[in-house]
């Protein structure tokens, strides 16, 4: 723990990350919330129907496991699901079921760089997979319910009171985030509430030897807002101890605007959930073979990947634009196989596909590029196959609609002409049409050469290779 003055800041993480299946936790309905209007993503499942029985999505699991593995958790081998009692408007069943007892992961941990410049791993004490709630619309002074989000899977992890600092909490909560993104676990698109942080803050007397009494900053949708939170409460807790007081445990949320924290309700315990097994989900056993599947499946770790392209040779602006842009884990599919290609793709989604990112304001998991496409248009691109334009073009296709690199090459006809026989007709035609300035390039007006290329590149429809297009032409021309 770092002082802050007199008093010592203990800092607890919980995250709830929307996991990145098709269909939700416990029914088919699709994992779509935002995308469908209201209320059509639901069935009697989602609505906790008399006779409606749940029934665990098996790609949420895995999904949860991979996560659980890349974060160096404990696996528990049986799990079980529990019913978490609480009222709420946005809760239609009057329960959500979550895990408590048997969570799927336990006590791993994540590096980041502490306050004291060191690396401090950060324990995550547990990573639980639940259902979501509801959404509640306010508008025109009333309140409705959308279920399109009810049953979404998510994945809770929940650190120990480790960290020190809104600094150490914001790095954290980024680098999990890069983790889950890299590992394809979830998109974690903030504004779309696909990741959600709470923090728990507490400050106690310097050598006192306990914690302060905690409060929560609910559903921190961003890290700069979370670290704001937590500075704001670290001096609003300090003036309640300066003036002999004590403060509350209460969960509080964050208004920007303002920049200050304020009460939205007492903050319960676990006992105020009266958590009792779920009665319609049988405890279930993950399979050791099938855990140390996944783990076999999991790619190199996120640090050690950072670690390969700095050793590569790759620059950190190029690196940071990667990180930026979440696309560590597509480079990392598109360079699978062939470490040697690694830095020109890395430069050529930064140079090429992120200018596409900015003009379009589509982020990369948004469009239809695939890594092994986008990998092989870049090769035809090396082979000759394809000039910058035309590189640029097919790109500009996979982007807006995914497919084949080669094919939408031939689609646009961009595939670059290398038969000498063709080449040579082209610009034996050119020259034939442009005697004047063939005769003024021999009479020394070397200068007008450019002006034939020019003309020979459009008879070829830029489909000719401009190197070996140019030694031809100068071969004619002398």
């Amino acid at each position: 723990m770092t002082a802050k003055g007199d008093y010592l800041t203990t800092v607890g993480v919980e995250v709830h990350v929307e996991l990145a299946t098709a269909a939700k936790m416990f029914c088919p309905c699709p994992n779509s919330p935002q995308d469908l209007p209201p209320n059509r993503a639901a069935c009697p499942v989602c609505l906790g129907l008399p006779g409606a029985l749940p029934v665990i999505n098996r790609e949420a699991v895995r999904l949860a496991l991979r996560a659980a593995l890349a974060l160096h958790c404990r696996i528990n081998e049986v799990i079980w699901f529990e019913r978490k009692n609480y009222i709420y408007p946005d809760l239609v069943k009057g329960y959500q079921i979550s895990q408590y007892v048997r969570p799927l992961g336990e006590w791993g941990w994540l590096a980041i760089a502490g306050d004291d410049g060191r690396e401090k791993r950060v324990a995550i004490r547990r990573l639980h997979m639940e259902e979501d709630t509801c959404k509640l619309v306010h508008a025109g002074g009333a309140a409705r319910i959308d279920v399109n989000r009810s049953g979404v899977p998510l994945m809770e992890i929940v650190t120990e009171p480790v960290l020190s600092s809104g600094r150490e909490a914001e790095e954290y909560a980024r680098k999990l985030r890069a983790i889950l993104v890299y590992n394809g676990i979830s998109r974690c698109r903030l504004q779309r509430g696909e990741m959600r942080a709470e923090a728990n803050v507490s400050i106690a007397p310097r050598g006192s030897g306990e914690l302060g009494i905690r409060t929560e900053i609910k559903n921190q949708a961003g890290f700069n807002h979370m670290r704001s939170a937590i500075e704001y409460e670290e001096r609003r807790q300090a003036g309640i101890l300066d003036g002999g007081g004590v403060p509350r445990q209460e969960t509080r949320g964050w208004d920007d605007v303002n920049q200050r924290t304020f009460v939205q309700r007492s903050k319960e315990d676990a006992h105020d959930y009266r958590y009792f097994p779920e009665p319609d989900l049988p405890p279930a056993r993950l399979a050791p073979d099938w855990v140390e599947a996944e783990r076999a499946k999991l790619p190199v770790s996120y640090d050690d990947y950072l670690g390969e392209l700095r050793g590569l040779g790759l620059g950190e602006a190029d690196i940071e634009a990667l990180t930026r842009n979440d696309a560590l884990g597509f480079l990392r599919l598109a360079g699978e196989g062939g470490a040697s290609k690694t830095v020109l793709l890395a430069k050529r989604l930064v140079k090429d596909v992120f200018s596409l990112v900015n003009s379009t304001g589509r982020p990369l998991d948004e469009s239809k590029l695939e890594p092994l496409p986008f990998r092989r248009a870049v090769e035809l691109l090396e082979e000759g196959k394809l000039n910058g334009e035309g590189f640029r073009k097919v790109l500009e296709t996979l982007f807006n609609a995914g497919g084949e690199a080669e094919a939408a090459a031939r689609a646009g006809d961009l595939i670059i002409e290398r038969d000498d026989d063709a080449l040579e007709k082209a610009i034996a035609k050119v020259l034939s049409e442009v005697q004047p300035l063939v005769a003024e390039y021999r009479t020394g007006k070397k200068a007008v050469r450019n002006a034939i290329f020019g003309r020979v590149m459009r008879e070829l429809k830029k489909k000719g290779d401009p190197r070996l297009v140019g030694e031809l032409l100068d071969r004619a021309l002398e």
